[in-house]
């Protein structure tokens, strides 16, 4: 799965408008929460923080609502949305259709250089998990599954799981703790190991079963 303002200006989001560089710093902050859900987002403070103006602000904040991560709340302003279980679910179900698609996709293209570096990706995910650092540990998961997508070649599974993912590390920030990760993990590790195997409906059921264990 993201408070100073050197990532807003060291070039990872370039090429991308003003307001889509500023609604991917918010949140930034709401996933590493800084932010929590609930709380307001103070278009004010955002913009003396990236040293702009407020319009450009605000249009990220219409982006972060259209994409569900905030709402605005008559007479209060905008807030982060709280995500009720149900919807956690709806979007936990969406991603797992998408990375199980990636996985199906990636099948025929695992040569020995993608198979060491899926390996890698793997290796920095536990070590975090061993270390009980969950946020550490969501950004390596959700790293692994961008490696997927990327040996899948679909750019629009992609994109589909970027805008899942969001609300998912959204909710994980605040309701994962280190039970939690070590029961994604195991179900992970394995699917992982299913690739690696080329045992892909294995890899596929192993992911289902990973990422349900993140919204329990």
């Amino acid at each position: 799965m993201f408070g100073n303002t050197s990532n807003f200006t060291d070039g990872i989001y370039f090429g991308e408008s003003l307001p889509q560089q500023i609604a991917k710093h918010i949140l930034k902050k709401i996933i590493e929460g800084e932010i929590e859900a609930g709380e307001k987002i103070v278009e004010e403070d955002i913009s003396k923080e990236l040293n702009t103006s407020r319009a450009p602000v605000r249009e990220a904040l219409y982006l972060l609502q259209v994409d569900g991560i905030v709402e605005r709340i008559p007479r209060r302003g905008t807030i982060v949305k709280p995500f009720s279980q149900n919807e956690i679910v709806e979007y936990n179900d969406v991603t797992i259709g998408l990375i199980q698609m990636g996985i199906e996709f990636s099948q025929g293209k695992w040569h020995a250089e993608n198979r060491q570096a899926l390996r890698n990706h793997l290796e920095s995910a536990t070590v975090e998990c061993e270390k009980s650092n969950v946020m550490e540990y969501q950004k390596k998961a959700e790293q692994i599954f961008r490696y997927i997508f990327s040996i899948a070649k679909n750019k629009a599974l992609s994109r589909f799981f970027e805008e899942a993912s969001h609300i998912l590390m959204v909710f994980a920030q605040s309701q994962w703790n280190t039970e939690t990760m070590e029961n994604f993990h195991l179900r992970l590790q394995m699917s992982i190991e299913a690739i690696l195997e080329d045992d892909f409906v294995k890899a596929k059921n192993e992911i289902q079963e990973a990422l349900n264990r993140g919204v329990m």
